[in-house]
């Protein structure tokens, strides 16, 4: 199974930007920036990663040990020619012999068969584990990225009060207080603004890594994020796909034949022998069959099946701790968590942060008429900035959670039917 069989079958990817265009739009006129949708950012990361060919390399070598496993010893074949002192010519004696297990015939290709299984579906989660790695890199990504177009923007608004402020006060049309609050602000939201580029510089060089890019700036797009199923189809799915259960299921059965094999192979091994023999002279010819045993007066297979059994001890002991209804009441709990902060991160982008800008649009207003003070004004337009930075916490607070939930049922929430 390659990578991208992997993800074929949902991989859409999660970004709200419920009422953050205003941010996107600002950053939409940077150019010289690359844009990437976080689907391009794991394509990326699928195709480059070092944990893709990590991950390539492990699974070869569990192949490799299912072929060493099923393999039976190689026959061996003896020769032996044979001289008379009567001058009677070259005699000839042949012999095949074939070693043989007790475990060849059917253990060990069933052992193979579970290595194989197993292989497989932890390359599955490590592909996965990768897929939510860069999924968080760009979440905080666009979190920086957002932060920075807002300090940005904010420290033009004071600008602009600040020329308008000295406008009036060269023309001395409005009176006007003598201190200037926003001469700091602008100030002060440049340096932020400072701050959260260095932040996404180095989320682009993290993103880089992972993806095999070259670590220049980026722009991260935004996409709707997918409604959340009911939630007995996301148990449904949880039981079926969570990588933790189905790999300790999947390691029980492989130190289940493992043991089977070790067990097995304790008795002793036989080998048939065909033979072949011609005298010197070619006058007689005679067949033979028969077999060598070997004497078992050590176990030599012990300690293999001490390590299989304490292995399979491991490995139910493991299951065990995922049953129970854990996984259930986690699977509850952080679907509770995810429904709860995307109906936070909507009151915030469509009531709460609109509200707070039509406040700051009425005020401002009335600032230009002289009808209140430039302490008010600076006020207001701090309560905006604070309610436009919790927003974009509650964006990243949902999407976080939907990383979490989708790491405790196993799949993308796109794939849930």
């Amino acid at each position: 199974m390659t990578c991208f069989d992997y993800l074929r079958g949902g991989l859409r990817v999660l970004l709200c930007a419920i009422g953050m265009t205003f941010l996107l739009g600002h950053l939409g006129s940077v150019s010289a920036q690359t844009s990437l949708s976080l689907s391009d950012v794991v394509a990326d990361a699928l195709q480059n990663s070092v944990d893709v060919v990590r991950l390539d390399r492990d699974l070869a070598l569990r192949l490799a040990d299912a072929i060493e496993v099923e393999t039976r010893p190689n026959p061996e074949v003896e020769a032996l020619a044979r001289y008379s002192d009567k001058g009677e010519g070259v005699g000839l004696e042949l012999e095949v012999s074939q070693p043989l297990r007790f475990s060849d015939f059917i253990l060990r290709p069933l052992y193979a068969a579970a290595i194989r299984q197993t292989a497989t579906i932890e390359q599955e989660a490590g592909l996965f584990d990768l897929v939510n790695r860069v999924t968080e890199l760009y979440l905080a990504h666009w979190a920086a990225q957002s932060r920075e177009a807002m300090a940005r923007k904010a420290a033009e608004n004071a600008t602009e009060i600040n020329n308008q402020i000295d406008f009036i006060r060269r023309e001395q049309t409005l009176p006007t207080a003598q201190f200037n609050v926003f001469v700091p602000e602008a100030l002060r939201r440049r340096e932020e603004a400072t701050l959260y580029a260095a932040e996404r510089a180095v989320l682009e060089a993290r993103l880089a890594f992972e993806t095999g890019g070259d670590g220049g700036a980026l722009i991260s797009a935004a996409a709707a994020p997918s409604p959340l199923p009911p939630l007995e189809q996301l148990l449904a799915f949880a039981a079926d796909r969570e990588f933790g259960a189905r790999m300790a299921r999947a390691r029980i059965t492989v130190n289940e034949a493992r043991l089977r094999v070790a067990e097995k192979d304790r008795l002793p091994m036989i080998t048939p022998r065909l033979n072949y023999d011609i005298d010197p002279g070619g006058a007689d010819r005679v067949w033979g069959i028969g077999v060598a045993v070997e004497v078992p007066f050590w176990d030599r297979n012990g300690a293999e099946v001490a390590r299989a059994q304490a292995a399979l001890r491991e490995s139910r002991m493991h299951l065990a701790q995922l049953k129970g209804g854990a996984r259930e009441a986690l699977v509850i709990g952080l679907y509770r968590q995810v429904a709860l902060l995307d109906s936070r991160a909507e009151a915030y982008n469509t009531r709460i942060v609109p509200a707070y800008r039509k406040t700051y649009q009425d005020i401002r207003q009335i600032y230009d008429q002289g009808q209140t003070d430039l302490l008010d004004l600076w006020q207001v337009q701090a309560s905006l900035l604070d309610a436009e930075e919790d927003a974009i916490t509650t964006v990243i607070d949902a999407l976080t959670a939907r990383v979490a939930l989708e790491r405790a049922i196993g799949g993308k929430i796109e794939q849930v039917n």
